[in-house]
C-alpha cells in the first residue's frame, strides 16, 4: 500500500518543530484547515508550501467545519498558492465558479461529502459519486460516522465497485467516529480501491476518532 497517499491535517498555527520534522519525512501532502487556522491561514499556507503540495480547506460548518466569514473569497485568494482545494459536494451550487477556476488553474479538485450521523445507504453515495464525476471532481471524498466495524465492509465493497469503473476520478473513503473503527477504515479501504488516507498532525484532528498521520504512516509505508 506504498501507493496510498498520507495526508496530514493541519489545524493550529504553529506547530512544534518535531512535527514539522516529522511530516517532512512520513506525510505525502499537507491539508490547510482555514476554518480552524482562521487568520493564521496564510502564515501556515506559506510556512507548508515549501514542503509539501497542499489542500486548502474551509469546511463548511453544515459538514463539521468552523463558521469563517467570507468562505468562498478565501478559496479565490489561495487559488495561486495551492495545489488542491477542498469543497463540499453540497457547497457546489455556490461554488461552481470556485471550481472551475480551480480547473482552470491546474489544480487538483477533492469534491467531499460527510455524514456525521451514519453511513448512508450504498444509492446515496453512488450518486454523490456521480455528481462528483458529472462536476469534474479529481478526487471523490467520503467521511462517514461509524462505530462497529460492519461498516467497513460495507465501504470496502462499494470502494471495490467503484475502483472497477473506468473513470479518472481518485477515491478517497474513510470512517470518523469511533477510534479504532476510524484507524481500521484507514487500513482496510486502501486495499480496496482507495487513494488518500487523512490523519491529524500534532495534538488537533478535524474530525471525531481522526487517527496520527504518522501512525498511519508506520502502518501502512514503514
Amino acid at each position: 500500500m506504498k501507493d496510498v497517499k498520507i495526508v496530514g491535517v493541519i489545524t493550529y498555527f504553529p506547530i512544534q518543530s518535531a512535527y514539522i520534522r516529522g511530516l517532512k519525512k512520513y506525510v505525502d501532502i499537507l491539508e490547510v484547515r482555514a476554518d480552524y487556522l482562521q487568520n493564521k491561514t496564510q502564515d501556515a499556507v506559506e510556512k507548508f508550501s515549501k514542503i509539501k503540495p497542499i489542500i486548502f480547506t474551509a469546511r463548511s460548518e453544515k459538514e463539521g467545519g468552523v463558521y469563517i466569514p467570507k468562505r468562498k473569497d478565501l478559496y479565490f485568494s489561495f487559488l495561486d498558492k495551492v495545489d488542491f482545494i477542498d469543497v463540499e459536494l453540497s457547497s457546489l451550487p455556490e461554488f461552481k465558479d470556485v471550481v472551475a477556476t480551480a480547473k482552470s488553474k491546474k489544480k487538483k479538485v477533492i469534491l467531499s461529502f460527510h455524514d456525521f450521523e451514519g453511513v448512508p445507504s450504498e444509492d446515496v453515495l453512488q450518486k454523490k459519486f456521480e455528481q462528483c464525476e458529472m462536476e469534474g471532481g479529481d478526487v471523490f471524498k467520503v467521511a462517514v460516522f461509524a462505530t462497529k466495524t460492519s461498516a467497513i465492509v460495507n465501504l470496502a465493497l462499494f470502494t471495490r465497485k467503484l475502483s472497477f469503473k473506468k473513470t479518472s476520478t481518485l477515491l478517497c473513503i474513510m470512517c470518523m467516529g469511533d477510534p479504532k473503527v476510524s484507524l481500521l477504515s484507514r487500513i482496510v479501504l486502501p486495499v480496496f480501491g482507495s487513494s488518500f488516507v487523512y490523519g491529524k498532525i500534532g495534538r488537533e484532528g478535524s474530525a471525531p476518532g481522526q487517527p496520527d498521520a504518522f501512525e498511519l504512516y508506520k502502518i501502512l509505508k514503514a
